[in-house]
This record gives structure tokens, C-alpha cells and sequence, in this order.
């Protein structure tokens, strides 16, 4: 494959690991279209050897190196030391995937999507040659790059989708989806409020360990990704409720800013987004009837679509290509 960048610039090629979700999926492959952009995936034979050593591990008290392992999945792709590996923090310890990591003989490079701690900073160090967090209070705590949060689809993609929207309704459609993550009573009370303004509400609240007591939003099943972005794209407002210690650009905001949407959120930071507006954007402390209302009922501020493409996927692409040749972050 032939990246459409200026040749000699760019001449590695670039590797995700552990990129599970369906979004990220999407996003990999649209940037496979134009550049040297893979998915590295364990092949089934060395997970089920993966296996077997670790079910052999706690019979035996012996340390049985998987290196070789990873060694061999890397040579299948054929990696050199050009090449950049990108990882997420949620798969990074995950089956075989740190030999594969350990033995990778490129540029290294960590992406950190949600809250860890110091001790997990620390061990990653030693890893990885550069890592990067969306969060910039993360960043500032634990001394790591700070990188712009990025949306799976361009700007141009976004519009097209948002194209195959159903029939509005007459009523305003508010949508919310996420765990519960003790946050039930919160969601509840909003979605009453915004149903007492003669809104349209669709919220699902998935079960977990706090989901104590149940509400009647409250679900077993999880959206699969194209029905969760067909939600979005038939909702007017979106529903976010951040998790405590949460700032930074969420990936719900950049959903309401691609997909031309209302925000109603408990992040209060996304009145220093540059594309902040008081007509897309309100930030939830308490109800207030009038208030509400009036965000709902007022038209929405246009948002520079050129401005939206520091989020998107090249962008992030080719900010990490730039690591060829930099100095480990040791």
C-alpha cells in the first residue's frame, strides 16, 4: 500500500493493537484507505499457545517467557525498526499482547483514553517511547503528552451520516447511553425534566455493579456501535454526564460538534472548547425550567468545519508519525 503523503516523508508504516470497539474499527480502516495503516492482530495460534502457557503457569510454578511468541507474531508483519506501533491503555496488558509490545522493534506509542493512575504511568514508561493522554489535568499530574481528542470519522464522513437521519419528530429528541457508573439518580432526574418540557427521551442506562436501585432506563443489553450512531444522528440533543475527576474534550462532544447537535453536559471544561457556543453547548448544574427552554428552543450557532479537522483521524495520524526518529520518553 501507498501512503498519499509526499514520498520519503512518511516511509513507515503504522500498527494499532487492541483497537476493539466497533468505532475504532471504523476509524483504523478509513485511514487504511489512504496510508500505511494496519491492524495488528494475534493470530489464533499464538493465542491458543498464549494459552496453554498460562494454563500451565498456575499448575506449574515455573516463569515461561512468551517473548519468542511475540517475536514471531511481529516477524509475520514483518516489523522494523521504521515501523510505529500505537496502543490503547484498556488492552495494554491483555492475553499476549505485552510480548508482542516488548518485542516490537519500532517507535512505541501509548494513547490514554481514561483515567489511570501514577503506578500505571510509571510501568508504561519503561515501555513504551511516547505516551499520550486526552485529558490535559492527566497530563499535567503525570508529566505525559497531552493530544488532541480525535472523532473515528472526518468531517465530510460525519455530514454524509448525518444525512440518514429518520424522520424528525415534532418533539425534541434527547439521547443518552452509558453504565450506570453510579450515576442513575442524576440521569433520571434529567431525563424527568427534560420529559416535563415535552421532550422526546431516549436514554438507555446500562446495568453494572451500582445499578442499585433500577429505573425504568435502566437496560441489559448494549447498543451495537451503527445503532448507537444512528441514535445520535436521529436525537437534536445529547445527553453527557462525566465521570468525577473527567476533563478534557470528550468523544460526546466532538459527537454534538460533527453531527451538528445540542450538548446538555456536567463537564463544565467545554466552555473552553474553541468551538464553544452558549446556543449548542449548556452545561448541567441544576434544573432550571427557563433556562433549558430556551437552549432548546434557540437555534444553533454554525460550527467552522474546517476548524473540526484538528480532530479528526489524519490529524492524530500524522502527529504520531512525526515520532520517527524522536527520543524515548524513558
Amino acid at each position: 500500500m501507498t501512503s498519499n503523503l509526499t514520498p520519503g516523508k512518511y516511509d513507515m508504516r503504522v500498527f494499532f493493537l487492541g483497537w476493539k470497539a466497533r468505532y475504532e474499527q471504523i476509524m483504523i480502516d478509513g485511514l487504511a484507505e489512504k496510508h500505511d495503516v494496519h491492524k495488528l492482530h494475534i493470530p489464533a495460534y499464538a493465542k491458543r499457545i498464549n494459552r496453554t502457557i498460562r494454563t500451565l503457569q498456575k499448575r506449574i510454578p515455573l516463569n515461561i517467557s512468551t517473548s519468542w511468541l511475540g517475536k514471531l507474531v511481529n516477524a509475520g508483519k514483518s516489523i522494523s525498526a521504521k515501523d510505529i506501533l500505537v496502543c490503547n491503555e484498556g488492552q495494554v496488558k491483555r492475553g499476549l499482547n505485552p510480548s508482542v509490545i516488548s518485542t516490537f522493534r519500532g517507535v512505541k506509542v501509548l494513547l490514554i483514553r481514561d483515567l489511570v493512575d501514577a503506578p500505571f504511568v510509571d510501568e508504561m514508561r519503561k515501555i513504551f517511547d511516547r505516551i499520550y493522554s486526552f485529558d490535559p489535568e492527566q497530563c499535567r499530574l503525570f508529566g505525559i503528552d497531552y493530544l488532541e481528542q480525535f472523532f473515528p470519522f472526518s468531517a465530510e464522513a460525519a455530514s454524509k451520516l448525518n444525512t440518514k437521519r429518520l424522520e424528525p419528530t415534532r418533539r425534541i429528541t434527547c439521547f443518552f447511553l452509558g453504565r450506570d457508573k453510579g450515576r442513575a439518580h442524576l440521569i433520571e432526574n434529567m431525563a424527568n425534566d427534560l420529559e416535563s418540557l415535552g421532550c422526546n427521551i431516549k436514554f438507555q442506562i446500562v446495568k453494572d455493579e451500582s445499578s442499585i436501585p433500577l429505573t425504568k432506563y435502566h437496560t441489559d443489553s448494549v447498543l451495537s456501535y451503527e445503532e448507537n450512531l444512528q441514535q445520535v444522528i436521529d436525537a437534536d440533543v445529547l445527553i453527557e454526564i462525566n465521570q468525577p475527576g473527567q476533563s478534557g474534550l470528550t468523544l460526546r462532544t466532538l459527537e454534538a460538534a460533527f453531527f451538528d447537535k445540542k450538548l446538555i453536559t456536567t463537564n463544565k471544561a467545554v466552555k473552553d472548547v474553541y468551538f464553544y457556543d452558549p446556543s449548542r453547548f449548556y452545561i448541567f448544574e441544576e434544573f432550571d425550567k427557563e433556562a433549558i427552554s430556551r437552549f432548546l428552543a434557540s437555534p444553533s450557532k454554525p460550527i467552522d468545519v474546517e476548524a473540526l479537522k484538528k480532530h479528526c483521524p489524519e490529524t492524530m495520524l500524522k502527529r504520531i508519525r512525526e515520532l520517527q526518529g524522536s527520543s524515548s520518553c524513558n
